[in-house]
């Protein structure tokens, strides 16, 4: 995705700023030289992480097609209609991330915070 008004990086800087300004450094992209943990946290704790990418998955298989050359052709031709779109993100949340590939439930042990749409 492209970030083209700026806004996630916009978002990512307040973010920033707020992880500093309670005393931890949050790790960006792939850099954890220089994450500390938020004062107060558990030892063990990692420090939050600012990732470097903006993504979504629109569609995966559970497994890999049997047929693998005709779901590349299928593909190939429903990929071939795209046009570019313009997105609404309806809000941030900050999550614990403890499932792999962002399969985050939707529940409050999982998300402990998000904005309210304006």
């Amino acid at each position: 995705m492209e970030d083209v008004d700026g806004a996630i990086d916009r978002a990512r800087a307040c973010l920033r700023a707020a992880i500093e300004a309670a005393g931890g450094r949050a790790a960006e992209g792939a850099d954890w030289s220089q994450a500390m943990a938020l004062p107060g946290s558990p030892a063990d704790d990692p420090a939050p992480h600012i990732p470097n990418i903006v993504h979504a998955t629109v569609l995966r298989w559970r497994a890999e097609p049997e047929d693998r050359a005709s779901a590349k052709e299928a593909f190939d031709r429903v990929a071939a209609t795209w046009e570019p779109m313009d997105v609404m993100v309806p809000r941030f949340r900050a999550v614990w991330e403890d499932i792999p590939y962002m399969h985050i439930p939707e529940d409050q042990d999982h998300i402990w915070w998000q904005s309210e749409l304006r």
